[in-house]
C-alpha cells in the first residue's frame, strides 16, 4: 500500500522542505527518469512527471510523487496528460496510481 501525503486545501501554505529533503526528492526524480515509461514501455530517459490527478489548484506534488512518462504521454503527444488530464484518466486511470510500481521499480520498500 503507497503513502501519499495528505492534501492540504489551496489555502494553507506548504512547509517548507529541509535540505536533505530536497536532495531525497532530486535523487528520486533521477532515479524515475531511468525508469521506462509506465504507460507504454518507451526506454529512459523519461520525463519525471508530478501527480496532478486529485491535487488542489496549482500546487506541484513533491518530488517522491514522480512517475516515468515518455514525452508523448507527458507533455508532446495527443495522448499527453497535459493535453487533457480527464481523457488521459479515463484511458489509462489516475497519475497517482502508478506511484506504488514506480516505488517496487526502484526498490523503494518503505515508500
Amino acid at each position: 500500500m503507497s503513502r501519499i501525503a495528505p492534501m492540504r486545501p489551496p489555502f494553507e501554505k506548504p512547509e517548507k522542505l529541509t535540505a536533505a529533503e530536497k536532495r531525497a526528492g532530486k535523487d528520486w526524480m533521477k532515479r524515475v527518469k531511468q525508469l521506462p515509461c509506465v504507460i507504454c514501455g518507451a526506454p529512459a530517459p523519461s520525463d519525471a512527471h508530478h501527480v496532478i490527478h486529485g491535487r488542489y489548484g496549482h500546487r506541484r506534488a513533491p518530488d517522491k510523487q514522480t512517475i516515468p512518462l515518455c514525452k508523448a504521454h507527458h507533455q508532446d503527444g495527443p495522448e499527453a496528460i497535459h493535453n487533457g488530464k480527464k481523457k488521459w484518466a479515463e484511458k489509462h486511470g489516475f497519475d497517482y496510481e502508478y506511484l506504488p510500481q514506480v516505488a517496487a521499480q526502484i526498490g523503494e520498500v518503505d515508500f
